[in-house]
């Protein structure tokens, strides 16, 4: 049964490192999008990524050791290991609740970003005018929730003036006047869609993707917590 318990351990560590190394990927894959539409969010919005990132190496860190210690069946490196992998299955399980309690409370708070942002756009920053231009042209957004949005924003509140970015064929000047045209011209003329939404949809592959790989690391961490105990418990029987 030992040697069981440690061809598992062994294996289940091997897929653990596995994990580890596609949470990095899939981490880096959302961190790369803050090059694509940065300008749109305020800054620390990407801070979770980063935070995923980096516990992604540790776990790909963990899941060699955990090999190393399988392989060497110490009773101690054993007993410490399960217990920094229940730690880090007790924090994962935290940090699910709390993105599902506060999903609607950080959409708010995103949003709320977001336009504290389009406000700033015709103050006198023309890097940031290009950057929100182009972010929403890219995108093929404008507005937070939709292009309404602008009738309520500085630059388009008593103009009828959207952003340039929200053009389809995007020129200098294009947005100028657009929110007082007839309703079928602002549809031939300009993106109706929110960025939020946008920006949502883009990452929404990547978000599911890590949640399954999250939901599989926590099922082998409760398997390898198992296994190593079980090496860990023969190893002081026999010592």
């Amino acid at each position: 049964m030992g040697c069981c318990n440690k061809f598992s351990l062994f294996v289940v560590n091997f897929l653990v490192f596995g994990i580890g190394v596609a949470v990095v990927v899939l981490a880096s894959l959302v961190i790369s999008k803050d090059e694509a539409y940065g300008s749109l969010l305020q800054q620390g919005v990407f801070s979770l990524p980063i935070i995923i990132l980096i516990a992604g190496l540790l776990i790909l860190i963990i899941g060699f050791l955990g090999c190393c210690g399988a392989l060497k069946e110490n009773s101690c490196m054993l007993k410490t290991y399960a217990g920094i992998v229940l730690l880090f299955l007790v924090a994962e399980i935290i940090l699910g609740i709390l993105i599902l309690v506060y999903t609607n409370q950080a959409e708010t708070i995103i949003k709320q970003g977001m336009t504290e942002i389009y406000e700033q756009y015709d103050n006198g920053d023309k890097a940031l005018k290009e950057s929100l231009d182009h972010a929403q042209h890219d995108l093929k957004c404008c507005g937070v929730n939709n292009y309404t949005d602008w009738s309520s924003l500085p630059y388009g509140e008593k103009t009828g003036n959207v952003a340039d970015g929200c053009c389809q064929v995007m020129s200098e000047g294009c947005g100028v006047g657009v929110l007082n045209q007839p309703q079928s011209v602002i549809e031939d003329t300009i993106y109706t869609e929110g960025c939020y939404m946008a920006i949502k949809d883009d990452i929404q592959g990547v978000a599911i993707g890590l949640g399954v790989v999250c939901i599989a690391l926590a099922l082998l961490q409760l398997l390898s917590i198992s296994c190593a105990c079980g090496i860990a418990n023969k190893s002081s029987h026999y010592a």
